[in-house]
């Protein structure tokens, strides 16, 4: 998804007509141009929430420890959370943390852990599952709220989080016991 694409969307849901042509410019007047940029905050801030509650970004790395510590600056991702600490052959690691390392008793691990997401600027593409309209709606709540308009912020509130949980939600087939005929 094109993040230019997605502030345009949410230009139209606050029917802001006269931003949605300037996004992704620099010839809008500094008031235009502070509001695009606010959304851009606001996008981040959506994005941001979506990905650290909902749907984390893990990733996974074999790293060294160093006496038994790994370090978390000498992750290649900035981590916000740690998933799982194996041995080379597969096997969890009891670890335990600290606010920027952890100890485990290993030389070589492989972790898995969550990352905080890139802050995306006009112009980005993001590559992620999620429709347009999700990140549209966390958006435009969150630059209502910023601008201090709380009841129309809760209305996309509603919005955001009713397509966030439809989508999160598992699409099983449902199975229903056999009826029985009972005299």
């Amino acid at each position: 998804m094109k993040i230019n694409d997605t502030i345009q969307l949410c230009c139209d849901f606050l029917g802001e007509k006269d931003l949605k042509t300037l996004v992704g410019t620099t010839s809008g007047d500094d008031v235009q141009n502070a509001k695009l940029d606010a959304m851009l905050t606001c996008l981040n801030l959506a994005y941001e929430e979506i990905v650290t509650e909902y749907l984390p970004i893990l990733f996974t790395e074999t790293v060294s420890a160093n006496s038994g510590i790994i370090n978390f600056s000498a992750l290649s991702k900035p981590i916000s959370g740690i998933i799982a600490v194996k041995d080379e052959g597969g096997k969890d690691l009891v670890y335990s943390q600290s606010a920027d390392h952890i100890e485990v008793n290993a030389s070589q691990v492989q972790i898995t852990y969550q990352i905080v997401p890139e802050k995306f600027e006009f112009g980005d593409e993001a590559k992620v599952i999620f429709p347009e309209r999700l990140l549209a709606y966390g958006t435009a709540r969150e630059y209502l709220f910023m601008q201090g308009l709380s009841q129309e912020a809760l209305l996309y509130e509603k919005r955001f989080k009713d397509a966030l949980i439809s989508f999160v939600r598992k699409k099983s087939l449902l199975t229903l016991p056999k009826r029985q005929w009972k005299n």
